[in-house]
């Protein structure tokens, strides 16, 4: 009984560190509020104040239900020496329910190819400055506020914890739409993911649109013309071409009609090689059962070896043992 419980509670002893400690590699893109800014990276209270200055950057004044981009500008860079930085794009500071979804926004991409309001971002050693940019559906009329937050740890290899924000928000007033105004269907979904090697069709639906032009580019290069394709009812078509190595390719829709005529913001779109993905649940519930086996073959293998001695050597091992 002593052997399973010394057993049980070593495995909770090597279990512990991993579900409990901090996470300096990062966590990895996802939706969460402020207060990850300080349990993500150990205990909130331990925060440091982060020299990097953080602002947020964007229209006054966005239609209802349309798009518009949001970018947090970040000067004065501090970070480790891996480089990586935590970046949030959120509602307000109070530590929960801060997300922009939990103020009615809908994120349809960030500039790191996903749709979260958190991202993890690479800072190499001679980058001072760094842009992050969300694309998102506005929410219903009235007036909104955006703040962004960031994270890191320190060169000196302590994993002290940094926090930073912006000091002023973006205030935002979100007004009716005009009826003629030409724009994208409120339900427009662009893909934001590919595979390397891969050919991507945009389909593109709109509302009081006659005409459609497409800009695309390479994070670097010069933006180019797409060919499009009108479809039946208000749907238009075009190709992304295929990219030979993970890249990061933005694209933009020009419409017309007999509204003023619209630019929609950059959309983006990230190839990427195929990965190999570990649920860590199933890998602790994989590391569990091996334990198991092992202490169930240890058990038997006991168990093997007392069966193995008859009564009388047994009598005699033991009597051996005893004037020994």
């Amino acid at each position: 009984m002593k052997r399973w419980l010394v057993m049980g509670l070593a495995f909770m002893l090597l279990a512990v560190p991993s579900l409990g400690s901090a996470n300096p590699n990062g966590v990895g893109d996802g939706t969460f509020d402020t207060q990850c800014g300080g349990a993500c990276h150990g205990d909130a209270d331990m925060n440091q104040t982060s020299s990097t200055t953080v602002t947020v950057q964007g229209d006054d004044v966005v239609y209802e239900g349309l798009l518009t981009s949001i970018t947090v500008n970040l000067e004065g860079i501090e970070t480790t020496t891996s480089g990586l930085l935590g970046v949030f794009l959120l509602s307000d500071l109070s530590g929960t329910r801060d997300t922009p979804g939990d103020a009615g926004w809908n994120i349809i991409s960030n500039s790191e190819g996903g749709n979260e309001n958190y991202v993890e971002i690479k800072v190499s050693p001679s980058q001072d400055s760094r842009n992050v940019t969300w694309t998102m559906r506005a929410p219903a009329v009235g007036t909104y506020q955006l703040y962004a937050a960031i994270h890191h740890g320190t060169e000196d290899g302590s994993e002290a914890p940094f926090f930073g924000q912006s000091e002023a928000p973006l205030i935002i007033e979100i007004v009716e739409v005009p009826e003629n105004l030409p724009r994208l269907t409120s339900d427009f979904d662009p893909i934001t993911q590919r595979e390397v090697g891969e050919v991507t069709t945009m389909m593109i639906e709109t509302t009081f649109v006659s005409a459609v032009s497409v800009e695309w580019r390479v994070a670097g290069s010069d933006v180019q013309t797409a060919d499009i394709t009108a479809l039946e009812n208000n749907r238009w078509s075009f190709e992304v071409p295929a990219s030979i190595q993970p890249s990061l390719i933005e694209w933009r829709v020009h419409l017309e009609g007999e509204g003023p005529p619209q630019t929609t913001p950059w959309f983006q779109l990230r190839s990427e090689e195929v990965a190999w993905t570990i649920d860590e649940n199933v890998a602790y519930l994989q590391s569990l059962a091996l334990i198991l086996v092992m202490m169930a073959g240890f058990v038997a293998l006991q168990y093997r070896n007392d069966s193995s001695i008859s009564p009388s050597n047994k009598e005699l091992a033991d009597l051996e043992g005893g004037v020994e």
